[in-house]
């Protein structure tokens, strides 16, 4: 109906014990979608260790001989107060997971999924002394306007390879922390689907970036880009 190209699976939180349930589906899915002429990829995460609902239940192998695709959520290293202030998702985080996962899946069925949201952090020190950590997503552009409103300077951040910025507010005695998905960021996550010659880069999610993400996304002309 709708003329589009394929279709994505997204499947997450799944027992350990049940993955090759889910292994099973997409084998016997897949065959109908090409016979109605659709490409066909598939979400995974960045191994996390057994016993984990996030990562643990994708066969990643036995996926990649089935799905035309492959497309790694290479986010959140920090989602929140337990994972403690820090990068959605740093460039050596997800190199070093990269490499580990291009021992399992093809590199020409891998896509990056990179994101186009950061997240404003909040270390607020309350009365009795503890720090209360809180974070909101932000899209590319909100981003830009917290900044700007600010009127604050980012720097590069050596360590996670992205430009960051931090603000102190008196008045609630509390610091704002953020690591920026920018042109800087996105140019080098191309960078590095173009380095280990993946079948391109995707994004979560389209309506989180401005103009700047798309240009600064672009591979070489072999390669696809999609948006998720």
């Amino acid at each position: 109906m709708y003329q589009l190209h394929g279709i994505n699976f997204d499947i997450e939180n799944v027992k350990q014990e049940d993955g090759p349930l889910v292994t099973q589906f997409m084998r016997e899915a897949t065959p109908y979608l090409h016979e109605a002429g659709l490409v066909v990829s598939m979400d995974i995460t960045f191994s996390a260790g057994d016993n984990n609902n996030w990562s643990s239940f994708y066969e990643r192998s036995e996926l990649s001989q089935i799905v035309d695709y492959l497309i790694v959520m290479a986010y959140d290293e920090h989602w929140g107060p337990a994972s403690g202030a820090g990068s959605v998702s740093s460039l050596p985080w997800v190199e070093i997971n990269l490499q580990n996962l291009l021992t399992e899946v093809p590199n020409d069925k891998l896509i990056l999924g990179v994101p186009l949201y950061t997240r404003l952090w909040k270390e607020q020190k309350l009365d009795n002394g503890e720090i209360e950590v809180t974070a909101s997503a932000l899209s590319m552009d909100k981003a830009k306007d917290w900044i700007t409103e600010n009127a604050l300077q980012p720097i590069f951040d050596p360590i996670s390879g992205q430009n960051y910025a931090e603000f102190y507010d008196e008045n609630e005695n509390a610091t704002y922390k953020m690591w920026l998905e920018d042109e800087l960021s996105l140019r080098k996550r191309a960078e590095l689907a173009a380095l280990y010659q993946l079948a391109g880069v995707a994004t979560w999610s389209r309506s989180f970036g401005d103009q700047t993400a798309w240009a600064s996304l672009n591979l070489t002309d072999n390669q696809a880009v999609t948006q998720k």
